[in-house]
């Protein structure tokens, strides 16, 4: 009150202006922004306005683009889950084709003996090779406990792979044709031929060579050749096909190179062909 008293004149001057602000207040509510006060006030409103709204559009465009990223990593995520169980249900579908190709190749080494001539057919998988990237000698997981025998013809779908070497309970060794101490008996796939007959061994470079029993045979490259039937194998099973006829003019005998039908450096399954009933070590 002291400081009122020994300052008359400002605060009648305050007291002035604050009635003035009322006034114009009052006339703004009434008469709206179309006064030239309003306009002004509301120019002056603008200004302060205009920052603090684009201040709030920012943090409203920042939250919706934080949500619109969020949704987007969502739905990244959910296609990678979608990639990885389409990659699983791929594999397993390969998986399938190749146990159905397995099984129809095992079905066709089946048809070179009938189960009615006598034989018993043990399916088996290929376990290990015994010190050669060729199958001239390996180990298959079926032995004497599921009926295996020595001397055991085995056969894929391809064709004729070989002979059981030795056996034990769950165990196997087969000696492949290709090997140089195999030995086997072929004739001549071709309807007017069927009499020429020949001998087969291994090359020792996972191919077949062998001789013409009559040097006059008339063959030539393709020709199929088949098990005779005469000797340990049983007839009819696909051996290879000649790639060579070689001539030789110091030889008695015809020569000739073979492709066997069997890939050696490929085999998984096979089939071992025994003599039905038949027990280990007869």
């Amino acid at each position: 009150m002291k400081w009122f008293r020994a300052h008359t004149r400002l605060t009648a001057f305050i007291a002035v202006g604050l009635c003035l602000l009322i006034i114009l207040a009052v006339s703004y509510v009434y008469k709206g922004s179309s006064s030239p006060l309003g306009r002004l006030i509301n120019s002056g409103l603008a200004r302060v306005q205009e920052p603090l709204a684009g201040a709030g559009n920012g943090v409203a465009k920042g939250l919706k683009g934080l949500f619109s990223f969020r949704a987007v990593a969502r739905e990244n995520e959910e296609l990678k889950e979608r990639i990885a169980q389409l990659e699983q249900e791929n594999i397993k579908l390969q998986f399938s084709q190749l146990e159905l190709q397995e099984l129809r190749e095992l079905s066709d080494a089946l048809n070179y003996v009938n189960a009615e001539e006598g034989y018993d057919h043990i399916s088996a998988d290929v376990i290990s090779l015994d010190g050669s990237n060729w199958f001239n000698i390996f180990t298959i997981n079926k032995g004497t406990d599921q009926g295996v025998v020595k001397d055991g013809i085995v056969v894929n779908g391809d064709g004729l792979v070989g002979r059981v070497l030795e056996a034990g309970g769950n165990w196997a060794k087969v000696i492949g044709i290709i090997d140089e101490s195999s030995n086997v008996s072929f004739k001549i796939f071709r309807d007017q031929d069927l009499n020429y007959l020949g001998v087969l061994d291994g090359d020792g470079r996972g191919g077949l060579e062998g001789y013409m029993l009559d040097p006059d045979a008339k063959i030539s490259e393709g020709d199929l050749l088949l098990t005779s039937g005469i000797g340990l194998y049983p007839a009819g099973i696909t051996v290879g096909k000649i790639s060579e006829v070689v001539q030789d003019t110091n030889s008695l005998l015809k020569q000739i190179k073979i492709q066997p039908s069997v890939n050696f450096k490929d085999i998984e399954k096979v089939v071992v062909i025994v003599p039905a009933g038949s027990q280990a070590g007869e």
